[in-house]
């Protein structure tokens, strides 16, 4: 399907902006298969004002009405929404109906997906914050040729925070083995997820930091698989 044919709907709608129904117009002249559903949908909607079936309101109407609005709360919501039902459709002809409802659908897709790009849009234009950074240096300065080191970023978008780890020179791990970031505050340690380095032993790690999270220190230790609730292995990097 060319893609101008999926602005029908928007078109019909009147959702397009002057430059994009000018185009859409255009593709109208040219397209036999949207020209052929826009000539059964605009047939369609002028039909409506011959449809309905002009029918003297009884006297009972607006008791009716207002008596279905303020009907009992306990009254289960299956049976509510046949109610609503009937009384729509004893004040329409079925094809009315039908269209009636689909306008509807229509409508509130169409609020749904503006609201859900409002706040796409939104998000995307927060700006990103570097909020803290964190060196992070070898545990044991004294070891052969111990050259591995890194650095640790805190990123704010809105309210949203994420940290982010970068090491190199990371020593190659064995089988199951794994480096697990853990954040310090006080004494107690959280863990913050595993990772492995890749063959030049650069590896990284982005956490999604909960309002919760609150630490002064990180620490990365080797360890014999990705299962440790706490420290079971040596300290290879940290933050000062």
């Amino acid at each position: 399907m060319n893609k101008e044919c999926t602005n029908l709907l928007s078109f019909l709608s009147g959702e397009l902006g002057e430059k994009e129904k000018k185009a859409f117009t255009e593709h109208l002249m040219q397209c036999s298969e949207c020209n052929r559903e826009y000539e059964q949908m605009t047939e369609a909607w002028n039909s409506l004002k011959w449809d309905f079936e002009e029918i003297e309101p009884s006297s009972s109407l607006k008791s009716e009405v207002m008596n279905f609005v303020f009907e009992n709360d306990d009254e289960v919501p299956v049976r509510r929404e046949k109610n609503w039902s009937s009384f729509f459709f004893k004040q329409f002809t079925p094809v009315t109906s039908g269209l009636l409802l689909g306008a509807l659908v229509l409508a509130f897709v169409l609020l749904y997906s503006n609201i859900q790009l409002k706040n796409e849009l939104a998000a995307i234009n927060l700006p990103m914050e570097v909020k803290t950074s964190l060196s992070l240096l070898p545990a044991d300065k004294t070891a052969v040729n111990m050259n591995t080191d890194g650095a640790a970023y805190i990123l704010q978008q809105g309210e949203e925070r994420r940290l982010i780890v970068q090491i190199q020179n990371l020593p190659s791990l064995q089988e199951s083995e794994v480096y697990q970031v853990w954040l310090l505050k006080d004494g107690k340690r959280t863990n913050a997820g595993t990772f492995k380095p890749d063959e030049a032993g650069t590896g990284s790690l982005t956490y999604k930091l909960s309002i919760n999270d609150k630490f002064n220190q990180i620490g990365i230790t080797r360890e014999p698989d990705a299962n440790s609730t706490k420290p079971r292995g040596e300290k290879i990097v940290g933050s000062s």
